[in-house]
């Protein structure tokens, strides 16, 4: 049994691009599986990026990578996206490439951007040339314009952000840091249906429990421990919005050591018990 994720993709396409209200995925985690762009054209909404939540408004521009947890919730009855969804293979290499020492970090830290009139323009030409790459008949030639479409946005947003980031001497520290945090991250979303041990962490990214303790309250106020707790508690919630998958076969597949253990878990953490939760949506 896999994860029930609501995806803007399927997972035999390299890309896609359109336009959605994102109502469908309420309550559950987008799955991104490469690199996620929207632009919000209309309505409001709230949005979890990596547990924060951000106010979403027209205007508003989000870049989503594989490592990130993304949903949505609460939205107008108005609120639309553009948006554009990338296989890995298509950002690999872009990504790998050298950006500013600090774009990652302001990324992850702050991932919706309020453009202005002329940045919107650009982001709207870059849509219309993706409507255009969509009709190429040879995907070969269609793969390298996305991949270098692509790394084209990561430039033009690399070079916007850091246009109003001051001069800073630890550029080099802090980009460690947040490399370290972004690998958690997609160590997280691997393996928290497994373990959920801050130990297992620590050791594959080759540091110690203290030190990631450290990087993870000073970066995001929260523990390892809270990190993964929350991930935890969105994949159950996932799991009960989305399928009929009985509570027990949750526990099972999120490795709790029985249905009731798991019971308790999600009371504590959500003030609800599972089948209330999933009644709530019904």
């Amino acid at each position: 049994m896999q994860a029930i994720k609501y995806s803007l993709r399927q997972d035999n396409m390299s890309f896609s691009i359109g336009r959605t209200d994102l109502k469908q995925s309420h309550g559950s985690l987008i799955d991104t599986n490469g690199c996620m762009a929207l632009l919000v054209t209309s309505g409001f909404a709230t949005a979890t990026v990596n547990f924060k939540k951000f106010p979403l408004r027209r205007g508003d521009f989000i870049l989503s990578f594989y490592d990130n947890t993304f949903s949505t919730e609460r939205s107008s009855t108005l609120f639309s996206v553009r948006y554009a969804s990338f296989a890995y293979p298509v950002i690999e290499e872009a990504i790998c490439k050298p950006l500013s020492d600090l774009f990652w970090e302001v990324l992850y830290e702050n991932p919706v951007f309020h453009t202005s009139a002329s940045q919107k323009d650009l982001l709207d030409a870059w849509w219309r040339q993706l409507d255009w790459m969509e009709h190429m008949e040879d995907k070969a030639f269609q793969e390298e314009m996305l991949k270098n479409s692509f790394r084209n946005l990561l430039i033009t947003v690399n070079t916007e952000v850091m246009r109003n980031q001051p001069d800073s001497t630890h550029g080099n520290e802090q980009s460690h840091a947040w490399m370290l945090i972004t690998r958690f991250f997609k160590l997280v979303s691997l393996h928290c249906r497994e373990t959920r041990e801050v130990t297992f962490y620590a050791n594959r990214l080759s540091i110690t429990t203290t030190y990631l303790y450290k990087l993870c309250r000073k970066h995001l106020q929260m523990s390892p421990k809270e990190i993964l707790d929350r991930q935890t508690v969105t994949e159950i919630k996932t799991y009960l919005v989305n399928t009929d998958v009985p509570v027990k076969s949750i526990a099972d597949e999120l490795h709790f050591e029985d249905v009731s253990y798991m019971c308790r878990y999600f009371r504590r953490m959500t003030g609800m018990s599972p089948m209330d939760y999933r009644k709530s949506f019904k």
